[in-house]
């Protein structure tokens, strides 16, 4: 499913965040190097990138394997790499002793960060950030080789000759990850700073900002980090707002006679960091990174049940995801260990249930790992997503429409509204299923106690109508008839990015109140993890 429950984009079914991030700094280094090559006023040659890069890469991705052996926890199989080359792109091209010390120094930190800057093995600071703060602090304390000060970070990517490479590139990365929203939060903010600061300082330059600044890379590229960012809407404005501001208020405070604190981009990303470790803490009440014992089974054609035992209860709200991994010694750097799902239980019970499809073409490494071994461990990251009920369900007739997996977040909801003593009335809900074929079907139990509780409930499958995945204006109307026509309703749609985008739009035709209440529609898009 999505990562953060956002509007569903075009990006390819097999794209992944880590992947797509890796994918992008890889292509601007090529322009990077391209560009040394032909531009002869570059700040750096190809000789100098090139030994950046490669200390970036060898001493990153030495000390968190190192690391990870210390603590026996295999590391993320793309992590590092992207670590490195975020700092390939904010330290200065190696040209001596001091510059290329700047890097090691910068590349080590990072690394080690993964497992001494860490509550509960969680992260508390982006491991590319904690390089270059230290770099940073070092150079700012004066340290020199052979008379030569160690460099700060200097942001060369933020080069003129890279804007128009950085401005595609992150257009593309920023919607394949469906981060618009926290991203134009950031730039809207970047730009009220910097009208603040005209109207009352003057001398600000726009372009200067946009152009010659890290605006653009930092946007795309490190705020959307997934395991130090905000998981829930609100936060993420509030965290985007943050390191804007900061990073663009042009402020230093004077700590010392001999040190004062000047909120440079990493610094600035740093605070926003760690607003959103403490707010992580508070949702989860202080919970780390959780050890998932897995068992695996079979529960309609392609489909598959994960049931998660955990030693408490987890904290989610009904509806939200979780982002597991399944770190290898020997993954290989292209391959995928990270993945989101939807929870599938409801809050406090334990097993806590995940559900996925496979293909019946080509099945990712991850998915054929947890089916062939059954039993297997996993490790819990994070959980968030703003796909929730409302706190007073039943306030408005809810219309929930599901294709395929894309229900598991309805179920997670409907059994924390079913469980209990009692039998609660909930005839002010209707739910729609969607699936490729009646064989598909799951969780049958689960609907026919809704049933009995007085919601109306249509499954459908290909061969009654429907081509899977997507639903016809006429057949919305008729398996959600009474509600799309109150006036009031609110919907939820989940499912692949198809049937959420042509859904929406079926609703947005069919009950034209929603046009202006755009509130009352809210998508959940599944890229096949």
């Amino acid at each position: 499913m999505t990562s953060l429950s956002w509007p569903a984009s075009l990006s390819p079914r097999w794209l992944t965040m880590h992947r797509a991030v890796l994918l992008a700094l890889l292509a601007l280094a090529v322009v990077s190097f391209i560009v040394a090559s032909t531009d002869s006023d570059f700040a750096y040659t190809p000789e100098q990138l090139l030994v950046s890069l490669v200390i970036a890469l060898a001493v990153t991705g030495t000390g968190t394997y190192l690391c990870a052996a210390l603590v026996r926890v295999p590391p993320g199989a793309d992590s590092w790499a992207i670590t490195a080359l975020i700092l390939f792109f904010l330290m200065p091209g190696v040209s001596d002793a001091a510059s290329a010390v700047s890097m090691v120094i910068a590349a080590g930190a990072a690394a080690i960060s993964k497992y001494v800057l860490v509550w509960r093995r969680r992260l508390i600071l982006n491991p590319a950030v904690v390089g270059a703060i230290a770099a940073y602090a070092v150079s700012y304390a004066g340290v020199s080789i052979g008379g030569v000060p160690l460099s700060s970070p200097f942001w060369w990517v933020a080069a003129e000759p890279l804007f128009t490479p950085m401005l595609i590139i992150g257009i593309l990365l920023v919607t394949a990850l469906r981060e618009w929203w926290l991203v134009t939060i950031f730039l809207l903010a970047t730009l009220a700073t910097v009208g603040v600061l005209q109207v009352t300082q003057g001398g600000q330059d726009v372009q200067f900002v946009f152009v010659s600044s890290p605006t653009l890379f930092l946007a795309s590229v490190m705020l959307p980090e997934p395991l130090t960012s905000p998981t829930s809407r609100i936060h993420r404005a509030v965290y985007a707002i943050i390191v804007a501001v900061l990073m663009n208020w042009q402020q230093s405070f004077e700590i010392t006679d001999t040190f004062s604190l000047e909120f440079v981009p990493q610094i600035a990303l740093g605070v926003g960091c760690v607003y959103a470790f403490v707010v992580r803490m508070i949702a989860q009440r202080g919970a780390g990174r959780v050890v998932l014992d897995t068992q695996v089974d079979r529960i309609a054609e392609n489909t598959y049940r994960v049931r998660a035992q955990t030693t408490s209860p987890l904290r989610f709200a009904p509806g939200q995801w979780a982002m597991v991994s399944a770190p290898r010694w020997s993954a290989p750097l292209w391959q995928r260990t990270r993945r989101v799902f939807s929870y599938a239980e409801a809050p406090g019970e334990n097993p806590v249930e995940f559900a996925f499809t496979v293909p019946s073409a080509r099945v990712s490494t991850f998915k054929s790992d947890l089916m062939e071994s059954r039993r297997s461990r996993l490790y819990l990251d994070a959980t968030g997503g703003d796909f929730t009920l409302e706190r007073r369900a039943g306030r408005h007739p809810l219309v929930l429409l599901a294709a395929g997996i894309g229900i598991t977040p309805y179920r997670s909801m409907l059994r924390s509204l079913t469980l209990g003593d009692g039998r609660p009335d909930l005839s002010w809900l209707t739910v729609v299923h969607v699936v490729g074929a009646a064989e598909r079907t799951v969780y049958d139990d689960d609907l026919d106690i809704l049933r009995a509780a007085g919601a109306r409930v249509e499954v459908t499958s290909a061969d009654t109508g429907l081509t899977a995945g997507i639903a016809e204006p006429a057949a919305l109307v008729d398996l959600a008839g009474r509600a799309v026509h109150s006036g009031d309703a609110h919907y939820l749609v989940s499912g692949n990015p198809a049937f959420v985008r042509t859904t929406a739009a079926t609703i947005r035709r069919t009950d034209t109140t929603t046009r202006w209440a755009f509130w009352r529609i809210r998508t959940d898009a599944f890229l096949g993890y």
